[in-house]
C-alpha cells in the first residue's frame, strides 16, 4: 500500500514506504542506481531472452507438451534465464524484474499458447529472482547468489503453476514434490548455469565493456 504521509521518495518517485512489498523488496532502489547504457544493454538482452523464450514455447507446444507431470519441469530452467541473465550482466537492482517482464512480453507478443498468463509467470519468476539478489543488498550476482536466485524464481514459478493449473486436484502430492525437485535442478543447470556461460562469453567479446561484469572481470584478472 502507497503511504499518504509520504507519498513520494527522496527524489519525487513513488515509493511503497510502509508497505509489504517495500519490506521485500525495497521498491525505491530499483532502478534508481541505473545508467542510460544499463537500461539500453537490460532491455536488449530481455528481447532477446524473450525470443529464446519464445522458441521454447514453441518447443514445448509442439514437442514436451506430449510428456507426462511432473517430467515436462526438465526443461522449465529455460524460462528463467531472463531474472538471471540480465542482473548477471547488468548487476543493479531491478535487473532481474527487467529481464523476466520484458522477455515475458515479447515471447508474448511473437504469440504462444500461453497467452498473457506469462506475464504473470514472468513476475514470480522476477520477484522470486530479485528477493536473493536484495538478500544481498545487490552486492553480489555471481557465485551462490545466481543460483540462489535461480531457486527462488523457480519455487515462485512452480508455486504459481500449482495454484493456476490446480495441480493438487489431478496429481497426488508426491508427484508434485517430484515435479519440484525436477525443476530446481532444471533452474539451476538450464537458468543459473545458462545465464552464468552466457553472460561470460559475451563479456569476453568486449560488446560488455564499460558494464558491472566487465569491470569484475578485470578486477579478477
Amino acid at each position: 500500500m502507497r503511504s499518504t504521509n509520504n507519498p513520494t521518495g527522496p527524489v519525487g518517485t513513488p515509493t511503497l514506504k510502509g508497505g509489504i512489498l517495500d519490506k521485500i523488496l525495497p521498491t525505491r532502489a530499483l532502478f534508481a542506481e541505473w545508467s542510460t547504457r544499463d537500461i539500453v544493454v537490460g532491455a536488449v538482452l530481455a528481447v532477446v531472452v524473450g525470443v529464446i523464450f519464445w522458441g521454447a514455447d514453441l518447443a514445448y507446444s509442439a514437442f514436451f507438451s506430449a510428456v507426462p507431470f511432473p517430467y515436462w519441469y526438465a526443461i522449465n530452467g529455460v524460462w528463467m534465464i531472463g531474472g538471471l541473465l540480465v542482473p548477471f550482466v547488468i548487476r543493479k537492482p531491478g535487473a532481474a524484474l527487467l529481464g523476466e517482464l520484458v522477455a515475458a512480453f515479447v515471447s508474448m507478443a511473437l504469440g504462444n499458447m500461453w497467452g498473457v498468463v506469462v506475464m504473470a509467470s514472468g513476475l514470480a519468476q522476477g520477484v522470486g529472482a530479485e528477493m536473493v539478489f536484495a538478500g544481498y543488498r545487490w552486492k553480489k550476482f555471481n557465485g551462490p547468489a545466481l543460483y540462489l536466485a535461480a531457486l527462488g524464481a523457480q519455487v515462485l514459478s512452480y508455486l504459481l503453476d500449482i495454484f493456476y493449473n490446480s495441480y493438487f486436484k489431478t496429481y497426488s502430492w508426491g508427484l508434485i514434490g517430484l515435479g519440484l525437485v525436477i525443476a530446481l535442478v532444471s533452474a539451476l543447470v538450464l537458468g543459473g548455469l545458462l545465464s552464468q556461460l552466457l553472460g561470460e562469453a559475451l563479456a569476453r567479446t568486449g560488446v560488455l565493456s564499460g558494464l558491472a561484469i566487465s569491470r569484475e572481470r578485470v578486477k579478477r584478472i
